[in-house]
């Protein structure tokens, strides 16, 4: 993102910031990504502990933050040498979508996107 963010979609980000530092609201944005409109019940959630965002606030600034982590990966492995990329194993990166909380990464898979 360039220049000053927008005070919504800095306020997704403090939202998101805040539930690495706070185990029931990762457990209450655990249960709110289980609904039908995971997206609203996120943004509920988050305006009941005092963070204003709508829901395509909220999945714009889901979809920063994805291209963000994106490119810090692509980085990471432009900058292997082949033979450590040989040795890289785990997860490949077959175009699933990510969501990157603080140091935690949810998959597309991990909830049916």
């Amino acid at each position: 993102m360039q220049g000053k963010p927008d005070m919504s979609l800095q306020a997704v980000r403090d939202f998101l910031n805040r539930v690495v530092e706070d185990e029931q609201l990762l457990k209450d944005l655990t249960l709110a990504l289980e609904a039908e409109d995971d997206r609203a019940a996120v943004a509920h959630l988050a305006s009941k502990r005092g963070f204003h965002f709508s829901p395509e606030e909220l999945w714009t600034e889901v979809q920063n933050l994805q291209a963000e982590y994106v490119r810090q990966a692509d980085a990471a492995v432009a900058a292997l040498s082949d033979e450590e990329l040989e040795g890289v194993g785990g997860r490949s990166g077959g175009g699933d979508a990510a969501v990157v909380i603080g140091s935690k990464a949810w998959w597309g898979d991990d909830y049916g996107c």
